[in-house]
């Protein structure tokens, strides 16, 4: 009886031993498919280009808009990046493949994935154009498929096919180790409400912070721990608008918008996404250019330190003009003095 008991003792201790390295075992390899990944929301003004680095693995969502394509491609430089895994184009809007030629022309390109949105524009022919020189062909992804990056992956929630072309925009997931990340596109409420994901810890806000998107249900359902805005300073469409700005206030959703807060930079380690920026205002676009316009009425405008006769730089369709020709990364600028700018003003980074 005694040797029975020792035998059954040996035998539970060796399944209990087992059981501890199998445990161990499988928490090592949790923290082996974590692998930190930087997310970059590039400050490209009412457009969107967002960057996914993990390691020597990279992706690009959307390339801004046509004056980006210098800047976009800079930026990608600066980050040690020769190559993507993935370009994904959300929807063939100039504001989201205005810069995607350059990007294809000087980085190497494994796969494009396109919305079933379609353009017929020289916006778009340029982007499909640079795409047939390298000879790449664009994929429109199926609803629900994966793509791998490293120990993270892609997941296309939504590939509609819809009249309304921000619609048809792709909404993709990334998954790294415990933390989620969600990219709308330019998706409404109306691509939302068939959009369940659970939880999430970041959200890129559909349509940048148009109150066509952000549904409060949907906030709710999703929890998202930030919410991020890509969005032009005083841009003409009144980004982002007071109802979005509203509904995320009420939810005491930080925002982080690049009209203030410039390049955006996120860190998903795996087991949480953390950021070294504070959040942003809560301000609407409507809302800031009632602000300025009060301002301007009260003060005098800024004095530009410079003779008339100086030389200036400028793009066809810019706002503002610059000192510097290497300046926000124009493309196709134009050289002038003070007496061709008309209404441009002066740019506040090189004046």
């Amino acid at each position: 009886m005694k040797k029975n008991y020792i035998h059954w003792i040996t035998r539970l201790q060796l399944v209990l031993i087992a059981i501890f390295i199998s445990f161990n075992t499988g928490c090592q390899f949790n923290k082996e498919q974590a692998v930190r990944t930087e997310i970059h929301f590039i400050d490209t003004g009412n457009s969107d280009a967002i960057l996914i680095k993990q390691g020597d693995n990279a992706a690009l969502i959307d390339g801004g808009d046509n004056d980006d394509e210098e800047l976009i491609a800079a930026y990608i430089k600066n980050q040690g990046i020769k190559q993507f895994e993935y370009v994904f184009v959300t929807h063939p809007d100039a504001d989201h493949i205005g810069g995607l030629d350059a990007v294809i022309d000087q980085f190497a390109v494994n796969a494009v994935y396109v919305g079933n949105g379609k353009a017929d524009t020289k916006t778009y022919r340029d982007f499909i154009e640079a795409l047939m020189n390298k000879g790449l062909t664009p994929s429109v992804p199926l609803l629900n498929s994966t793509f791998k990056m490293g120990n993270a992956d892609f997941k296309v929630l939504s590939v509609a096919s819809a009249k309304d072309v921000n619609n048809t925009s792709l909404v993709l997931l990334y998954t790294n180790g415990k933390d989620k990340l969600l990219f709308m596109g330019d998706v409404d409420k109306e691509i939302e409400r068939n959009i369940n994901v659970g939880k999430v810890d970041l959200i890129k806000i559909g349509h940048h912070g148009s109150r066509s998107s952000s549904d409060k249900a949907f906030l709710i359902q999703i929890e998202p721990k930030y919410a991020v805005i890509t969005v032009g300073e005083r841009n003409k469409y009144g980004h982002p608008h007071a109802e979005t700005m509203e509904v995320l206030e009420q939810l005491a959703i930080p925002v982080y918008r690049t009209d203030e807060g410039g390049n955006l930079i996120f860190v998903s380690t795996g087991n949480g996404v953390t950021t070294k920026q504070l959040p942003n205002s809560y301000l609407s676009g409507e809302s800031k250019k009632s602000k300025q316009n009060v301002e301007t009425n009260k003060q005098p405008q800024k004095v530009v330190t410079h003779t008339t006769y100086a030389k200036v730089f400028f793009t066809k369709n810019s706002k503002k003009y610059h000192s510097l020709l290497s300046c926000s990364g124009m493309k196709s600028p134009q050289q002038g003095t003070l007496e061709d700018v008309g209404d441009r003003t002066a740019c506040n980074k090189c004046y």
